[in-house]
């Protein structure tokens, strides 16, 4: 591509992330209108009388939510770098309270901070992040899917939901195992040679691809695969227990069912939004609300509205003070003037 091209494909780029991040603006918006409408006074009333155990109860799960996540990726990347998990939930802790903004600075945030800090590669920062992303998946799409289905959580769903947790999750490891280490770049490189494309096989032997191959190893490990596994699982329902403390707290309690739906699709959305969390995940989840047909004592998505926003409220107090640890910990003055922070690791 030329630099002409490159930049104008930049730029497209920058303005597509800025109309996506006005669209999420906009979206959280309309669910503060809905959450401040007529019927939801009384709701909202309630937030006065919620006891202080209620609050911690919430923001705990806010912070046991950065923990766990940051532990999850922590548990990824063992079987190639050993990091201190605090440096990683610390790291994790920044960058979530950086996903409030578009451009993927979470994202950003990450590879700057464990490149400079930790002195991982880039690309074996990249492949970390789709292995986690990977196991996210595996872990995620089986309780979509009997959720869809089933719509409550009971005992076949549990048993349905761990069941094809188990299945895909194994199924990651187990062809992560045929492709990780040497013999496994030996079957990549047999497997694509067959392609006849000399571009093609002089990437798949270059030191970048190796990088990038290092993904493998991770997710052939299975302690670390089945530790981030059950982390996930707990921030999950970590996710949930918001939820349900929250619609509590304002007076329209709703199931455990509908909490843990809820929260996994809070949770999802605002991971896999390109344009920053902020607006996205509350409106996907009144929209799911809606869907579902949940009532929360007869007001629907006008009640799941101010739960999502009164959720998004606590979790931001959390982050903030979360993000100044985080910055103090890891000497964010000595990444942002470009020296290397010294490791305790």
């Amino acid at each position: 591509m030329t630099e002409g091209g490159a930049s104008t494909s930049r730029t497209l780029r920058l303005i597509v992330q800025l109309i996506g991040f006005v669209v999420a603006l906009l979206l959280l918006g309309w669910t503060v209108r809905v959450a401040l409408s007529e019927e939801n006074r009384a709701q909202l009333e309630r937030l006065g009388e919620a006891t202080p155990g209620e609050i911690v109860g919430l923001m705990a799960l806010s912070a046991v939510y950065v923990v766990l996540n940051g532990l999850t990726f922590w548990a990824v990347l063992w079987p190639e770098r050993r990091l201190k998990p605090l440096d990683v939930i610390a790291v994790n802790g920044l960058s979530t309270f950086m996903a409030y903004l578009p451009f993927k600075m979470s994202i950003v945030t990450r590879v700057i901070i464990h490149n400079r800090r930790d002195g991982v590669p880039v690309l074996t920062i990249g492949a970390w992040t789709v292995a986690v992303a990977a196991l996210m998946l595996a872990t995620v799409a089986p309780l979509g899917l009997v959720s869809a289905w089933r719509q409550r959580v009971d005992a076949l769903w549990v048993v349905l939901s761990l069941g094809g947790v188990a299945a895909c999750v194994g199924l990651v490891l187990g062809v992560s195992t045929y492709f990780a280490g040497e013999r496994g770049l030996a079957r990549i490189h047999v497997l694509f040679d067959r392609l006849g494309s000399s571009l093609v096989n002089r990437a798949l032997r270059s030191e970048p691809f190796a990088r990038l191959h290092s993904g493998f190893g991770m997710l052939a490990h299975p302690r670390a695969v089945w530790c981030a596994t059950g982390l996930r699982l707990l921030d999950l329902a970590a996710q949930g227990g918001r939820f349900w403390i929250a619609a509590a707290v304002l007076g329209t309690p709703i199931g455990a069912d509908e909490a843990m739906l809820m929260g996994v699709t809070y949770f999802l959305v605002g991971a896999v939004s390109p344009v920053g969390q902020l607006g996205t995940r509350e409106a996907a989840t009144v929209a799911l609300a809606a869907a579902m047909g949940v009532t929360m004592d007869g007001r629907g998505a006008e009640g799941m509205a101010a739960v999502a926003l009164f959720i998004t409220g606590t979790e931001s107090v959390v982050l903030i003070f979360g993000a100044g640890f985080a910055a103090a910990w890891l000497r964010a003055d000595r990444l942002l003037t470009g020296r290397r922070a010294a490791r305790n690791h």
